[in-house]
């Protein structure tokens, strides 16, 4: 696979910075920079240049990424949470203001429907999709399926004139996936 940059974690926020203001990234970590990876770009849209965005958890429930970012000094305010994981552990997830529960990560219809109510309700008009990992959908889901979901949210992405990032880790997805992304992606950047 062929990338468009190789950046270390820490250049990622002035790397966005340079990008125009609409625009669908694919950025493609290792396990071990993907947490700081994560991080560093949140920290440019919600505290920086306080933007509005939409994060789908698919690896950790909302309770336990909320309490993560918020720890890491990630202003969570203008965030809304759709947590596919939380459903499949619980069986009545307690209810929030800023997070919808998704009864499971292979409820893609689900999902695609509440990514598009919330792209029209979000705070302000300045705004972006931040999903969490597209390999944990590979967990739950066929190759196909996720490529027919990432195909959707690329597209949603450009109507709803969003920032679009997609976090995929490489040990996981590169053979698989990550080639079919970088079709609908402006950038495919990984990180070192």
């Amino acid at each position: 696979m062929k990338y468009d940059d190789k950046l270390y974690h820490n250049e990622l926020g002035e790397y966005l910075r340079n990008l125009p203001e609409q625009f669908v990234i694919l950025i493609v970590s290792t396990q071990e920079k993907y947490e700081d990876t994560n991080i560093e770009i949140l920290k440019l849209l919600c505290n920086e240049q306080k933007l509005s965005g939409l994060y789908i958890t698919i690896d950790h429930s909302y309770e336990i990424t909320a309490k993560k970012l918020s720890k890491k000094g990630i202003d969570t305010d203008n965030l809304f949470f759709i947590d596919l994981i939380t459903s499949t552990q619980e069986k009545i997830p307690r209810r929030t203001k800023n997070c919808l529960f998704i009864p499971s990560p292979k409820s893609l219809t689900d999902l695609g429907i509440a990514i598009d109510e919330a792209i029209h309700s979000a705070k302000n008009k300045q705004k972006f999709l931040f999903v969490e990992s597209v390999s944990a959908l590979l967990l739950y889901n066929t190759v196909g399926t996720v490529k027919k979901l990432e195909h959707f949210l690329a597209v949603r992405m450009r109507m709803g004139g969003l920032k679009g990032i997609l976090i995929s880790l490489h040990e996981r997805t590169e053979m698989e996936i990550i080639p079919f992304l970088a079709e609908f992606c402006d950038k495919v950047v990984k990180i070192e």
